[in-house]
């Protein structure tokens, strides 16, 4: 571990989740001095020992967020800290005031300007059509267009919001998508399907676009993890495959591979340049098989779930981003991916993926190929040997709010049982 020096600038990690311990690691073990604000005391990146908890207001409450924000960055404002958002909540509140806030922080993304192009996915596929392969992808205004939907993109249909969240709120009337409907997306074969799903997201204030479903199996999606410069350079690059996922088909990772995919860099060199972006970015894809070509399905422009395996790796992304931010060269040389063996997997997730199982009918040759895939070399979100959260098993903050939020997650499923496998209304 590189030993922080006095003009280190502290990095300030928002909001507390598995990404922002991965993002603390990956700092914590150059030296770069972090701070995680934290209002959930079961979130994990307080605990880290390379972190400082400062205890902040729930984002709900973005006034007093932001006020919040503002006093501490006035605090700090010598070394001008360094602000990592990691998740899309997150990104949009706060850049509601970014003009203010960059009075005291570095950001090390783009703007928002660049950032709802690639967040918003009707702007993400309408900007890419003819930069990069896509799916076929259609955006109704209203039901009397989704006829021309099923005709246009026939077989098996999938309904996406146009932005996953819409609020931090805990009411049940604005949960992100994947809460509301059980899974990132809602599959249709019928315009009768979609018409009820399409519906039911707009009862939920979502938009949504209407895409093809690329045929193929969990191993045919990729994913490119890069740090795009502001000169628009891709300074490093990291390439895995999914080979489990919870939700089994529109889902978080459950088990992720590096692999060598070095055909997706161009095409993300592609998107980047296009879009002008600067910053992290997990650039997802899939492979068609009848096309023979890699098609570009998402952009999370942000530091992601399994963050921790790009540094394992040897690819630090996160520190290249404190690094590009701070004005620090770059060296090519440094962030490179040598390791194509290490798994990333879930614990938790696959705890998830048997409860999900047992609501369906659960059989035990179809866990089996899933297990198998746990084997080998592997790191997880929360076990580290060098940073073992010693003081997150022994907060007793932590087991009492971890015991409150599982009695409200079990209370949702059992007022919308649905939710655990697909959208309620698929399980009439």
């Amino acid at each position: 571990m590189r030993k922080s020096i006095a003009t280190d600038s502290m990095a300030v990690i928002y909001p507390d989740n598995l990404a922002a311990l991965g993002v603390c690691r990956g700092l914590g073990v150059e030296g770069i001095p972090v701070t995680v604000l934290s209002s959930d005391r079961t979130a994990p990146g307080q605990y880290s020992r390379y972190a400082r908890r400062l205890a902040c207001p729930a984002q709900a409450d973005e006034a007093e967020f932001i006020e919040f924000l503002l006093r501490f960055g006035q605090a700090h404002q010598r070394y001008a800290p360094i602000l990592f958002l990691t998740d899309d909540n997150a990104i949009v509140t706060v850049h509601r005031h970014r003009e203010i806030l960059e009075r005291w922080y570095r950001f090390p993304m783009a703007p928002w300007s660049v950032l709802r192009r690639l967040m918003l996915k009707d702007h993400l596929y309408r900007s890419l059509d003819g930069v990069v392969p896509l799916p076929h992808t259609r955006f109704p205004k209203d039901e009397s267009e989704l006829a021309d939907a099923v005709r246009e993109i026939g077989g098996s249909i999938l309904v996406k919001p146009l932005l996953r969240c819409l609020t931090g709120s805990s009411d049940t009337n604005s949960l992100p998508f994947e809460q509301c409907f059980g899974s990132k997306a809602i599959r249709v074969r019928t315009l009768g399907e979609l018409t009820d799903a399409y519906r039911a997201a707009c009862a939920r204030g979502f938009q949504v676009v209407v895409q093809e479903e690329i045929e193929g199996p969990i191993s045919s999606l990729y994913s490119l993890g890069l740090y795009a410069t502001r000169q628009g350079e891709v300074a490093a690059a990291f390439t895995s495959q999914k080979l489990g996922q919870v939700p089994p088909d529109f889902g978080d990772g459950l088990v992720v591979k590096a692999v060598q995919a070095r055909e997706l860099i161009p095409l993300g060199e592609r998107v980047i340049r296009h879009f002008g972006y600067y910053g992290m970015a997990d650039v997802e894809f899939k492979w068609d098989a009848r096309a023979g070509v890699y098609k570009l399905l998402d952009i999370n422009p942000r530091p992601w779930l399994w963050i921790n395996l790009p540094t394992a790796c040897g690819v630090n992304l996160s520190y290249a981003a404190y690094l590009d931010t701070v004005g620090r060269p770059i060296d090519p040389g440094v962030f490179v991916q040598r390791d194509f063996e290490t798994r990333w997997v879930s614990i938790r997730g696959l705890l998830i993926y048997v409860i999900r199982s047992f609501g369906t009918g659960w059989r035990c040759k179809e866990l089996l190929p899933v297990l198998r895939q746990f084997w080998g070399k592997r790191v997880g979100p929360l076990f580290c040997t060098k940073d073992l959260l010693f003081r997150m098993f022994l907060s007793p903050m932590y087991w009492r709010d971890s015991f409150l939020q599982a009695s409200r997650g079990i209370r949702r499923l059992h007022a919308a049982p649905g939710a655990i496998n697909g959208h309620p209304f698929l399980t009439k």
